[in-house]
Formats: structure tokens, C-alpha cells, sequence
């Protein structure tokens, strides 16, 4: 049965080793480079692909005629388990081993690239994919017959015979060398070499083509056994733009001495795969989505787009919907998909279009509502910017808080009204920022901002949030009080709650009238958060102030008294990200972007699935 083991460094990974075994053992060269490449940042992924002669997973039939491909399927299928997820974002590097490993791992490295499980080859090592390999279309039948006919020969003689055997072939090879060859042929099957059947349908020369042609360097290490590559093998392995390494003597894996060689060669190729040889590794593949596309260029300021242009290969132009033919051309390769204000719904069909899709950063608040449940299967990894674009809506109203409570709308009207001196002590008795109460209703992202920047202020804040603990409101220095309590003590009521069923309304009349005369209520959640005939009403009778950034409608009617009335400060949903305060929004997209291409987590997720 297929198995596998997954070793990590102590710190995070930087790449990722997929060691797939093939029919043969090759256990100490490989225990000799695992800690090796650990010590290098790179996890060691490694399979082991023997035992498919009773998989229950596959037919008879299956394991007897297309045994290649059944391995392939496996090591494809085992690769997309979701605790590898964490691993399938760095760049792997691909070895296999023997026949059955150097084919699986060759053909997953062509095929993972192309399926939404990752995992995209940066370099593919082949250790001795010939062995044992016949027929194929780098072998000639003559080749696999002598194979054949060599190792009958071989396992129809005596222990005692191979081993003399070795010692004339071999007159440098050490004892315990010698016998762990014989060992090796001795449990080798020759129906294996007769049949050849780990081929799968994929030919070698088309196959070593396609890492040509995409940029992934290949290296084919090899011994000179008399089932090892031939000259010819060679020449067609390079014409396919794979790099040839002979050790010469035998299969290094049956040799001590051959162990450091290999954990120095793969070392190496795979350091120079990852530095690219002086070019970059294949970048993630992203677009953008927003609308309108003049909005991209307003978020990233030149750094940030010099950085993301580093990070990743942005396609096309700036898309305002799915639908065009560049957009659907740009879906098929995309993996990471930057998102903003005004972008269309991600559906399934969307979904489909995309199979290498893998993350979403989106450029504003949270993603969730708009996209379909992710399909089961599938991993897709989404952040926000709801941080990003909540602080200047914790800025904002930190500022009209503190200009409420010092009653600064009332006498700049009165002043503009005057035009003379002001007695401030008598018009504005209870004006001033000293021990106020400032209520905030909802615990959200930007509630929690707002009572953290209140902090320097001697002002007593009080919060309510039926989710809310008392250990965590201990936590952000604010007192927890039930809804109506609050709405009675609070100068200034500020509001910071989404809109659900549960929150439409509820700030209603009898909210309203509890409060304080004189008191302001701040909104800069929704309009829809409020019963806006009530708060009109109240608002029109002069005992209480509002400052107002949303309304329901968000823009109101020409006629509406809001506009007039002077003790509401009417201002046009300016509270979130505007003008400069866009880049910080870019800002983190490019931070999020950085620390998905590492391999690393969102700093801030949100969970899609």
C-alpha cells in the first residue's frame, strides 16, 4: 500500500522534498541527505510506492496492465490530502527512485502544476529511473532482453556463485557492498523486467519535454549495471532537456561510498533548481478583480506594485468582471486571486474556470458573502483587509467623538451664526472630553479599534455585545453593559455592528428615547442598523445630536430633513478607506501576497470554506 512520512525543520519551510520510492530501497542514501535538506529549510515529503500488488483501491486488471499509471494516481491522490496544505505552497522538488518512483515523481511534478492541489516543481531529480524499466521508449526490446535474460541468469545460481560473480565483475567493491548487491537481484521480480511494468502511458522523451519547455530543470542520476541507461538512453534523456549524471561502477544506492556523492549532487541541483540559475522560479500566477479598474492603481502606490510584480505574474489588465475572453483565459491559470470593492460574485461556474485557483486576497472587508461555499475537495484560502479598512473608520470616529464631547458642530455653527465673541462657559456648561462616557455597541473589528484609541483619553467607555465576554471586554478596558443601560449613561453612542436579522433596527424609539438630551449618536455601520423614522423624529424635536456617515438609503433624498437640521453632522460614507488611505489596503494585500508565496499563513484569514 501506498505510504508516507512527512519530516519538517524546526523553523518554517522554505521548499519542499517529494521523495517517492519506487520498486527498489534506497533508504540510506536518502536517510543520509533527509537530515540534510531538513537542515537547509526544506521539508522531506516521502512516499513509498511498493506494495500495489494488493491495493484494494485497483482491479487485477488495472494493477496488471496499467500499474505506471495506478502509482501516478496514488502519489497525485495522496498529494491533495489537506494536511499536506500547509506544505503544497512552497516550491517542491521532486525525486524519485528507481523505475516506479522516477516515473511517479517525474509525472506528478508535469501533472500537480496543472491541478488546484499545488505543489509546483521548481527541480525533478531521477535516481536510476531505468532500472528495472525495459520497456519504454527510451529501451530497446534487445536491452530488456539481455536485462531479462541476465537477471534469470543470476537468480538461478547459488548465493555462493552471485557472489563470486560480483567479485570479479566488481574487484573494488568492499564485501559488505557486494553482498547487498546480490540482495538486491536476489529479490528483484523478473516479471517485473520482462513486463516492464511501471510504464505508465505517458512516453519519457514527451514527458522530459514538457519540463523543457516550462522551465523545470531535470536531472536523471544513473549506474552502470547492465539494466542501467545506455548511451542512447542518454542522448534522447538530453534532447528532452534533461541533465545526465553517470556514477560510474553500479547503482549508487547499493553502495556506501555512493551515499555522500548523492546527498551532495541532489543538494546541489536542487540549490541551484531554487536559485534558478540566475533566473527566478516560476512565479504564482494572479489577476485582479475590482471595479472600476481605475480603483487598483489608487491601492498600490509604485513600491507596492514593484513588490507584487516581484512576488507574482499578474495577468492581463485590471478586470471588472469574469466574463470577458482575456478574463476566462487569465481564470484557467490563476492562483491567487486579488479582489476589491465592486468585484462581481465568485460562483461556482467562476470556480470551475479557475482549477489552480488556491487563494483570495481580498482588497476591503470580508470575502464570504461573495462567493459561493467552496465545492468539497477543494482548498481555497481567503484574507481580508477588514483590518486595514476598519482603522480609518476607528480614526474617524475617534475624532467625532472627541469633537462632540467638546461641543465643536454646536459653536462653530453658533460662532458662523454670531460672528462675535462666544461666552463658552455659559453657552457650553457641559462641554469637554473630562470623565464622559462614550458607549460603543458592538464588539467588531472596528469597535474594538475604536476602544483601543480611546485609551489615552480620561473618558469612561462601556460596550455591548451579546458575544462578548467579560474577560474579554476586561481585556479591551471597557465596561460590558446591556443595550438599554448603555443608551442611558453613554454621552456619545457609537455604532459598529454588521447588519443581520438580528441587528436591522435595533436602535430603535425606545433606544433613542432613553438617551441622555444632548447626547450624539455616531453611525458608521449601517443605515439599516437603525429605525431611521424613530431617530428622525427624535432628531427633528432638538434634544439629541447625530452624526450620521451612512443612512438608509445610503445616499438620502433631495428633500430629506437630515440635510438640514442643525444638530446632524450628514457626511457621505467617507469614514472608510479613502484617498491615501487606500494604499493601506495595497499595503496588505502585497504583506498577505508575500507570506503566501513563503508558504506561510494569512496574518489575516478568513475562513472560505
Amino acid at each position: 500500500m501506498l505510504s508516507y512520512r512527512l519530516a519538517l525543520p524546526e523553523s518554517a519551510a522554505t521548499a519542499v522534498v517529494i521523495a517517492i520510492h519506487g520498486l527498489m530501497e534506497s533508504a540510506e542514501c536518502l536517510e543520509a541527505a533527509r537530515s540534510h535538506w531538513i537542515s537547509r529549510q526544506w521539508a522531506v515529503l516521502t512516499m513509498d510506492l511498493r506494495g500495489h500488488g494488493s491495493s484494494p483501491r485497483w482491479s487485477e486488471q488495472e494493477l496488471r496492465e496499467h500499474p505506471g499509471d495506478v502509482m501516478v494516481r496514488d502519489v497525485l491522490d495522496l498529494l491533495e490530502l489537506e494536511e499536506l496544505q500547509d506544505v503544497a505552497q512552497l516550491p517542491a522538488l521532486y525525486y524519485g527512485h528507481s523505475a516506479g518512483g522516477g516515473v511517479a515523481a517525474a509525472v506528478a511534478a508535469s501533472a500537480l502544476e496543472r491541478t488546484p492541489a499545488g505543489f509546483r516543481p521548481a527541480g525533478v531529480l531521477l535516481e536510476d529511473p531505468f532500472w528495472r524499466l525495459p520497456v519504454t521508449t527510451l529501451q530497446e526490446r534487445d536491452v530488456a532482453e539481455a536485462a531479462y535474460a541476465h537477471l534469470v541468469d543470476v537468480q538461478s545460481r547459488t548465493p555462493e556463485e552471485r557472489v563470486q560473480t560480483r567479485r570479479r565483475e566488481w574487484p573494488n567493491w568492499s564485501e559488505a557492498e557486494i553482498q547487498r548487491s546480490c540482495k538486491a537481484q536476489e529479490d528483484c521480480d523478473p516479471n517485473l523486467v520482462r513486463n516492464g511494468n511501471v510504464v505508465p502511458s505517458l512516453p519519457w522523451p514527451e514527458l522530459l519535454a514538457s519540463f523543457t519547455a516550462s522551465g523545470v530543470p531535470t536531472l536523471i542520476i544513473t549506474g552502470t549495471v547492465r539494466t542501467g541507461i545506455t548511451p542512447q538512453h542518454q542522448q534522447i534523456a538530453r534532447t528532452a532537456g534533461a541533465a545526465i549524471e553517470v556514477f560510474d561502477g553500479a547503482s549508487h544506492f547499493i553502495r556506501r561510498d555512493m551515499e555522500d556523492r548523492f546527498m551532495d549532487t541532489a543538494t546541489n541541483f536542487f540549490t541551484k533548481s531554487l536559485e534558478g540559475k540566475g533566473k527566478q522560479l516560476a512565479k504564482p500566477v494572479a489577476m485582479a478583480v475590482m471595479a472600476p479598474p481605475e480603483l487598483f492603481s489608487k491601492l498600490f502606490s509604485s513600491l507596492a506594485m514593484s513588490t507584487l510584480d516581484r512576488l507574482v505574474d499578474l495577468r492581463g489588465p485590471v478586470f471588472k468582471d469574469f466574463s470577458t475572453p482575456d478574463a476566462q483565459a487569465a481564470l484557467t491559470d490563476v492562483e491567487v486571486l486579488i479582489t476589491g470593492w465592486g468585484c462581481p460574485k465568485i460562483d461556482g461556474d467562476i470556480l470551475s474556470a479557475a482549477p489552480k485557483l488556491r487563494a483570495i486576497i481580498h482588497a476591503g472587508g470580508v470575502i464570504a458573502g461573495n462567493i459561493v461555499p467552496i465545492p468539497t475537495g477543494r482548498k481555497i484560502v481567503g484574507s481580508n483587509a477588514g483590518e486595514a479598512n476598519g482603522r480609518p473608520v476607528a480614526e474617524y470616529t475617534l475624532a467625532m467623538i472627541l469633537l462632540a464631547n467638546k461641543q465643536a458642530f454646536e459653536s462653530a455653527r453658533m460662532y458662523g451664526e454670531r460672528r462675535g465673541p462666544i461666552d463658552r462657559e455659559q453657552e457650553f456648561p457641559r462641554a469637554g472630553n473630562y470623565q464622559k462616557t462614550v458607549g460603543l455597541v458592538g464588539a467588531s473589528r472596528i469597535g474594538r479599534q475604536v476602544a483601543k484609541l480611546l485609551r489615552p483619553f480620561e473618558l469612561e467607555v462601556v460596550i455591548h455585545d451579546p458575544y462578548l465576554d467579560e474577560a474579554e471586554a476586561v481585556a479591551l478596558g471597557v465596561t460590558l453593559l446591556p443595550l438599554q443601560e448603555l443608551m442611558t449613561r453613554s454621552d456619545i453612542v457609537s455604532l459598529h455592528v454588521p447588519v443581520t436579522p438580528e441587528t436591522t433596527a435595533m436602535i430603535g424609539a425606545s433606544e433613542l428615547a432613553s438617551m441622555k438630551d444632548g447626547a450624539t449618536l455616531i453611525n458608521t455601520a449601517r443605515g439599516e442598523v437603525l429605525d431611521q423614522a424613530a431617530l428622525e423624529k427624535e432628531l427633528a424635536s432638538g434634544r439629541i445630536n447625530a452624526i450620521l456617515d451612512v443612512a438608509a438609503p445610503d445616499v438620502l433624498p433631495l428633500e430629506h430633513p437630515f440635510y438640514e437640521l442643525p444638530n446632524v453632522m450628514l457626511t457621505p460614507h467617507i469614514a472608510g478607506s479613502m484617498g491615501t488611505e487606500l494604499l493601506r489596503m495595497g499595503d496588505h494585500v502585497v504583506a498577505e501576497m508575500e507570506r503566501y508565496v513563503k508558504g506561510e499563513p494569512f496574518a489575516y484569514p478568513e475562513e472560505l470554506s
